[in-house]
């Protein structure tokens, strides 16, 4: 019979005591990021969060007693896993990256299971305690670059849809031209966020009603087109409403329970594909719920009956007859938690002294620059919510014979509160915009080396606009979202500041110009705005 694995990392069973405090010290250290996390779970479309921990719960309890039948086998991996846990903490910290930071949490709590009670026992909880991914959001770099994608998807259907009904349209990226409306498709009709509740409820529906492995993953699976049909369902529902009935009904009350009911029908689509499953193979046995929780072999523990769980049983009694003293359970206590103490104290000594450098509020910036006049635009309200803390310049430059040049500067003192500037890559598309290009350009300026920037042309039918965009902080300019991520933290760490800008210029193109040339035309309005942005974002 083969040896339990990882017999050479053995310690002593730890005492509850020693368990209970790394505990209680690892939820006092992250809980700044729960607390968060649990405001962010009151979002409509954050709601199933709240969920995810109490089913997981429900599945540990029901487990309970085959779960203690497992000897303790306590792993000195588990202080490795505890130090990668605290290190992405603080990287999340430092750089405001909400995912790292959260997805740390689950991390410690898998290390806390590895040290006290062994690899076994964390191979029996991984079901319960890999769903606890689901009450994370995705991270907002990624969310971003999935989100426009699927509102294409779900125009391109519900228009194609709306055609096949006789119903006039005309498809302009996300915007659908209907004879006495226009419908945009937001972020929200894009089906990203439903899509995260439905998966949620696919899995906890195939694991209360299915014993079938590949049913419960087909389920899973198929949550994805089913959230993308929904809300075609949803959009297409909206355009009838607006040609056949009234406009104003469309945007109204109605619409915004049209959430509701197309969650509604998502559910009812998963229940019937359900049913389709088992009317065209049905399962071997049937059995209630609460038959079908006590034998798990996916997710949890194997069955009794079969090889595995024997086989597992044969080495809990070779554990507990086994000596486990390779390291004293004392010394990795201490070890835990001296780790969790070290990065509680650098995580507070290391945000609680921020620089904020002296600076001239963006408002000062020349209204005039060389030949181009300006002219403020304000800010929706919508988009400030969505910015946050800051401070924001949106203007428009117009020179005597030259398209407008529209300059925005979103500058952050602070980004340790979460309010960080991400790229217009995930903003600009939209209302009837469809990105073409994307590639990077050197720009330079007088007495500084060359930097990187984003070059992004935008279209809406036959116009263009071209874009130039980078982020700035400390008298440095980088392109990449994930670069300006690792400055980020090297700054918090070694400056104790967290400040950084983002700056954007936008131009319309004239018919048949090139890119090329138009990024000609704007780079001398560019070589203007470089040379003063230390003063309005420090160095």
């Amino acid at each position: 019979m083969p040896s339990s694995p990882h017999a050479d990392s053995r310690v002593a069973p730890l005492p509850w005591w020693q368990i209970a405090l790394p505990t209680a010290l690892l939820f006092a250290l992250y809980a700044p990021v729960l607390a968060r996390l649990v405001v962010q779970w009151t979002d409509p479309y954050f709601g199933h969060g709240f969920f995810v921990p109490l089913f997981s719960a429900y599945v540990l309890w029901q487990e309970r007693k085959r779960l203690a039948r497992l000897a303790p086998n306590p792993s000195r991996w588990g202080l490795l896993i505890l130090a990668i846990s605290l290190c992405l903490l603080i990287l999340g910290t430092m750089g405001v990256e909400l995912f790292t930071a959260r997805f740390s949490f689950l991390l410690a709590i898998a290390a806390l299971i590895v040290l006290s009670l062994g690899w076994h026992f964390f191979r029996a909880v991984f079901f319960p305690w890999a769903f606890l991914l689901l009450a994370i959001p995705i991270p907002a770099i990624l969310f971003n670059q999935i989100t426009f994608p699927l509102q294409l998807l779900a125009s391109r259907f519900a228009a194609d849809v709306l055609s096949w009904l006789s119903v006039p349209v005309l498809l302009q990226g996300n915007v659908i031209e209907l004879a006495h409306t226009r419908l945009e498709v937001a972020e929200a009709c894009s089906g990203i966020r439903s899509l995260l509740s439905l998966l949620t409820l696919a899995i906890i529906y195939g694991y209360l009603a299915e014993k079938r492995r590949w049913a419960r993953w087909f389920l899973a699976l198929a949550s994805v087109p089913i959230a993308v049909l929904a809300n075609s369902i949803r959009i297409i529902g909206t355009g009838l409403i607006a040609q056949y009935w009234d406009p104003d009904k469309a945007e109204g009350a109605l619409h915004a329970w049209w959430g509701v009911i197309i969650f509604v029908v998502s559910l009812i689509m998963l229940y019937a594909l359900h049913a389709a499953i088992n009317l065209r193979r049905p399962p071997r046995e049937t059995s209630s719920p609460a038959k079908s929780l006590s034998s798990r072999p996916e997710h949890c523990l194997p069955e009794e009956g079969n090889a595995e769980w024997r086989d597992l049983l044969f080495r809990n009694q070779i554990l507990r007859r086994r000596s486990l003293s390779k390291i004293s359970s004392n010394s990795t206590f201490a070890l835990a938690t001296l780790l969790i103490v070290l990065s509680a104290t650098f995580l507070y000594t290391r945000t609680r002294n921020e620089v904020f450098p002296p600076r001239q509020p963006l408002q000062s910036f020349p209204a005039q620059l060389g030949p181009w006049t300006s002219t403020d635009l304000p800010l929706d309200p919508d988009e400030l919510k969505v910015l946050g803390p800051g401070d924001f310049l949106l203007r428009d430059y117009q020179a005597p014979v030259a398209p407008s040049v529209n300059l925005f500067i979103a500058y952050f003192p602070s980004q340790r509160t979460g309010e960080t500037p991400h790229s217009p890559q995930h903003c600009l598309p939209g209302s009837g915009w469809a990105p073409i290009e994307n590639k990077r350009i050197p720009l330079s300026m007088p007495g500084h080396a060359p930097f990187p920037v984003n070059r992004y042309v935008i279209a809406m039918g036959d116009a263009r606009q071209l874009v130039l965009y980078w982020f700035w902080a400390h008298d440095r300019g980088v392109a990449s979202e994930y670069w300006n991520k690792y400055y980020l933290i090297r700054d918090s760490i070694a400056l104790h500041r967290s400040d950084g800008a983002l700056v954007r210029l936008v131009t319309p193109m004239y018919p048949g110009e090139s890119i090329d040339a138009a990024q000609q035309r704007l780079l001398p309005f560019a070589s203007q705005v470089l040379p003063l942005l230390n003063t309005y974002i420090p160095r």
